[in-house]
């Protein structure tokens, strides 16, 4: 009996991993046809010659090495840089600041909540869209809002004469989602430490140094590693606010500033416009390795300062 008993359990076992692996057949195969093998052959790509009608010989790394002596690319990834830094550090505080607000006992606060999280539902080209609207030179409502008050002569071609800043303001009007985590990562704070420092006599921003920041510290790392990746490969943004030229044919009325050529609109400029499949495929694997590399390098000394509840402050 005890045979029949077990020999039932491991065709149930069986049965189970089957069925499994059927469920996540259509999304691994997806990955795989979607995702893996357009990534592998570009790597394989980025390793010759090829352009957008000749094919190309095997060269190697001469491409990578060609971009480390690009100027240009340099260039490209210190703008990417900085906006990323700015971007992620203005989200993830306004994200904080607005959670630490919502985490008091207010009025609508579920209201507040929902209005705040919104703008992050909106689809980001939608978002491009509405900011590209705003700062139009021509019909722009911040130059029209701006006239009619008296503060600005003339209009102001605010795409090409603050494009970083243009850029950095639309991502941080999607700080809602940084604010989301935050909640979740307020609610996770015993009430019984802050009571017990408050008769203590500590302070709220005592209490918020000492208590609330080392035990969120976690969702604040998670933020960090997530926005930066996310930030380094901004594309919509740059493109939608100041369009690359496709085939030499400007689609503003401005040439786009080379503030807004982040590496991924550079990459998709080579690619597209100058029809270099190889070098800008190179482009697109350097700006992998540098996101990988240095997301290793914040995940491994990132312990230093996260708060952990079975090993305490590393």
């Amino acid at each position: 009996m005890a045979e029949i008993a077990g020999s039932r359990g491991l065709g149930l076992e069986r049965k189970k991993r089957i069925s499994f692996y059927i469920f996540i057949a259509p999304w691994l195969l997806g990955f795989l046809v979607l995702q893996v093998f357009p990534i592998s052959w570009g790597f394989v790509v980025s390793l010759t010659s090829r352009t957008a009608f000749v094919k190309g010989d095997f060269v190697g790394l001469a491409n990578y090495a060609k971009l480390l002596k690009d100027p240009a690319v340099g260039y490209s990834f210190l703008t990417t840089f900085i906006y990323t830094v700015s971007s992620t550090g203005l989200a993830v505080s306004i994200g904080l600041i607005l959670a630490l607000l919502l985490e008091h006992e207010l009025l609508g606060k579920g209201f507040f909540r929902t209005i705040l999280y919104f703008p992050y539902m909106i689809p980001l080209v939608a978002v491009g869209w509405i900011f590209r609207i705003f700062l139009n030179y021509d019909t722009g409502l911040l130059n029209v809002l701006l006239s009619n008050l008296g503060i600005i002569e003339k209009n102001v071609p605010w795409l090409q004469t603050a494009p970083l800043l243009s850029i950095i303001s639309l991502s941080i009007w999607q700080s809602g989602w940084s604010m989301i985590i935050f909640v979740g990562g307020l609610s996770t704070v015993p009430s019984e430490l802050h009571e017990v420092a408050e008769i203590d006599g500590a302070g709220y921003f005592s209490r918020l140094r000492r208590i609330t920041m080392p035990l969120i510290s976690p969702f604040v790392f998670f933020q960090l590693v997530m926005s930066f990746i996310y930030a380094m490969q901004a594309f919509i943004q740059p493109f939608i606010l100041n369009p690359r030229p496709i085939r030499g044919v400007y689609l503003t009325r401005f040439p786009p500033p080379k503030e807004t050529f982040f590496v991924m609109a550079k990459g998709f400029y080579t690619i597209i416009t100058q029809q270099k499949f190889a070098y800008g495929l190179s482009m697109l694997w350097l700006l992998f390795f540098f996101v990988l590399i240095f997301t290793i390098l914040f995940v491994k000394f990132g312990g230093f300062w996260i708060y952990s509840e079975y090993e305490g402050r590393k």
